[in-house]
C-alpha cells in the first residue's frame, strides 16, 4: 500500500530544530580489555551482599584469573610487536626484489632491448610433437615454434624475439601456449619464464609480487633470482 505522503514531505527541513537532549545510543563493546575486567571486579565488590561477602578462596581464585587475563593481554601485545617486526623485515626483503629478473612458473615471457629473457618447458613425460604459440598482449599470434619431439625433463625455449616474418618484435610481454597431440599430454607440460619483478602487494597479511607489470604471484612461485648480465 502506497502512503499518501509525498517524497518531499518525508524529507526533513534544512531549518528543522535538532533535539540536543535526545539520549545517545551506547554501542556495546565487542571485545573487553584489561580495564574492563578490572571495572567488573570492582563493581562486583561494590554490589556484593554484605551479609555474604566473598570467601577468601573465591577472592584468591578471581584475583588469579585476573592476573592470567593481564598476562594474556601482555602476551598478545608482544606477539603483535613481533608480527609487525616480521612484516617490516619482509617488506624490506621484498622491496629489494623489485626490478630484478626472476624465473617464475608462468606463461608470460618478456622481451627487453630486443632480446627474449628466457624460459623453459618442463615435461613430466616424453611427447612426440610439441608446438609453442607466441601471442602479444593484444592477443595477436606472433609466431609458432614447431619444436617436435621432446624427452622428459627441462628444455629451454629457443626464441630469437622475432615474428613469423623474421622481424624483431617490440619490447614487452608475450604469452606462450603449448600445443600437443592430446589434452592429456598437454597436462604434462609446465612453462617457466624469466621476467621482471615490478612491484609488491600486501593483502590479508600476505605478500604477493607483481610479475611483468600485472601478473600477481605468491612468494612460493618465485624459483630463482637472475643476475644481470654485464
Amino acid at each position: 500500500m502506497i502512503s499518501g505522503k509525498t517524497q518531499l514531505e518525508e524529507k526533513p527541513s534544512l531549518f528543522q530544530e535538532v533535539d540536543t537532549n535526545k539520549p545517545k545510543i551506547r554501542e556495546p563493546k565487542k571485545v573487553l580489555d584489561r580495564d574492563d575486567f578490572m571495572v567488573l571486579f570492582i563493581k562486583q565488590l561494590e554490589f556484593q551482599d554484605p551479609l555474604k561477602p566473598l570467601e577468601n578462596n573465591e577472592m584468591a581464585t578471581q584475583l588469579a584469573l585476573f592476573n592470567q587475563v593481564d598476562q594474556l593481554f601482555d602476551l598478545n601485545e608482544k606477539i603483535k610487536q613481533l608480527v609487525d617486526i616480521a612484516q617490516n623485515d619482509n617488506l624490506q626483503t621484498i622491496s629489494g626484489l623489485i626490478g630484478k629478473k626472476a624465473l617464475v612458473k608462468s606463461s608470460t615471457g618478456r622481451v627487453e632491448n630486443g632480446n627474449f629473457l628466457g624460459g623453459k618447458l618442463i615435461l613430466e613425460q616424453p611427447i612426440n610433437d610439441v608446438a609453442l604459440k607466441i601471442y602479444d598482449e593484444k592477443g595477436k599470434l606472433i609466431k609458432t615454434l614447431d619444436i617436435g619431439a621432446l624427452s622428459a625433463g627441462e628444455h629451454s625455449i629457443d626464441w630469437d624475439a622475432k615474428d613469423k616474418d623474421g622481424n624483431p618484435v617490440s619490447d614487452g610481454n608475450y604469452r606462450f601456449y603449448v600445443e600437443t597431440p592430446t589434452a592429456e599430454e598437454k597436462s604434462y607440460v609446465t612453462i617457466k619464464t624469466v621476467g621482471r619483478i615490478t612491484g609488491a602487494l600486501l593483502e590479508d597479511n600476505k605478500y604477493q609480487l607483481l610479475f611483468n607489470g600485472h601478473e600477481e604471484i605468491d612468494l612460493s612461485e618465485l624459483e630463482k633470482i637472475m643476475a644481470e648480465e654485464a
